[in-house]
């Protein structure tokens, strides 16, 4: 895989650049290690949503657990961030994170973080979340407008527009 063929976006930070590469697959086998999964959740009417954290939209999603899947932490996260279930995950993509001089040497330089999209089952009542004790606050939105909240550049864009596109042939 040539990641120069793909959407990046360079992100700049204190220890270097770290470029984030979009790609679409829904074989999640040859992208290891992972580190972070998020689902992109569609209501029915094609929506998608977003929740807060430290004053930023996301979409909701984090880091497994030890010994646990990449759906596992999906559902997981939804639950726990988002206070959501979902009826059905299709996995969409990976981004592709290369990150020199990353000070989190678990992660190490190369990792990526898997992205499903999901259709929403049910929308809970709000509940703090178990890692932070904060209740994070959700919208449901147009993928434009997840992509204007979000701001990830190249990548997130193109990560929305290919959601748009699964999400629609699974209707």
């Amino acid at each position: 895989m040539d990641p120069s063929n793909y959407p990046r976006t360079i992100l700049k930070s204190p220890t270097g650049d770290i470029t984030l590469t979009w790609i679409r697959t829904d074989d999640f086998q040859n992208y290891q290690p992972f580190f972070q999964v998020y689902g992109i959740v569609f209501n029915d009417k094609g929506e998608v949503l977003l929740i807060q954290e430290e004053g930023k939209w996301k979409i909701p999603g984090g880091t497994p657990e030890e010994g646990e899947t990449g759906l596992a932490t999906l559902k997981r996260e939804l639950f726990e961030e988002a206070d959501v279930t979902i009826s059905k995950a299709i996995p969409l993509g990976v981004q592709r994170v290369d990150y020199p001089n990353n000070p989190n040497k678990e992660e190490g330089e190369l990792y990526f973080q898997y992205r499903y999209v999901c259709l929403l089952d049910r929308l809970l009542a709000q509940t703090p979340d178990p890692d932070t004790g904060i209740t994070n606050p959700r919208m449901f939105v147009s993928v434009d407008e997840a992509i204007e909240h979000a701001k990830w550049g190249k990548t997130g864009a193109a990560m929305f527009r290919d959601a748009i596109e699964l999400w629609q042939e699974q209707k």
